[in-house]
């Protein structure tokens, strides 16, 4: 009789072992490859955000030089041409001085003329002053604004950066209790489905 309740007893299948572990080994997995990518695509977001401000902020600042070399550009148009026409007026006005000495006789004496012209210069140096008083306080405010808005756009780049890196320590931990949870739930529903088979 004792050998009859020895052969009752069901033999263990040595196959179903080795492929429990497997499923196991197969749900840990998944559940890790899970979140694993869920921590690269957070990462890449990361990164791609950075990068896209920092694009941001050079081609910001590349806008600013080239408006910067563009007012320069232009003030040394103006210079050159005011240059030119003074040249050209200096000349004329000596040609035509030349031409009245020769014509007629001197009614005012040279050193009140040459007076006379010194006051016209000043004047129009003067005038010349003036005129460009605006537009000048224009490219200052203009550069004072870009440089402003630089400032303002690193600082704010800065600010979300540090907001970000504060809450990211926050989120590391969030993602493990998440997958430490997940492999509970998937380990407590194997154990629950094995003692159902069991029960069964």
């Amino acid at each position: 009789m004792a050998q009859k309740k020895i052969e009752a007893i069901p033999e263990v299948d040595v196959k179903t072992v080795p492929q429990a572990a497997e499923e196991s080994i197969a749900e840990v997995s998944f559940v890790n490859t899970f979140w694993e990518q869920y921590e690269l695509s957070q990462e890449r977001a990361r990164k791609l955000r950075e990068s896209r401000e920092d694009a941001y902020l050079n081609s910001v600042k590349e806008v600013i030089k080239f408006n910067k070399q563009y007012r320069k550009s232009v003030a040394k148009l103006y210079d050159q041409a005011r240059k030119t026409n003074k040249e050209m007026v200096s000349e004329v006005a000596q040609q035509v001085n030349f031409r009245k000495e020769d014509a007629k006789d001197e009614a005012v004496p040279n050193n009140d003329r040459e007076e006379l012209k010194k006051q016209l210069s000043e004047v129009s140096s003067q005038l010349e002053i003036l005129a460009l008083t605006p537009v000048k306080t224009f490219f200052q405010f203009v550069e004072q604004m870009e440089d402003n808005f630089v400032k303002n756009t690193e600082a704010g780049i800065g600010f979300a950066r540090e907001r970000r890196n504060a809450w990211l320590q926050v989120r590391k931990e969030y993602v493990k209790l998440a997958r430490n949870t997940h492999l509970d739930l998937v380990e407590r529903g194997k154990n629950s489905l094995k003692e159902l088979v069991k029960s069964n």
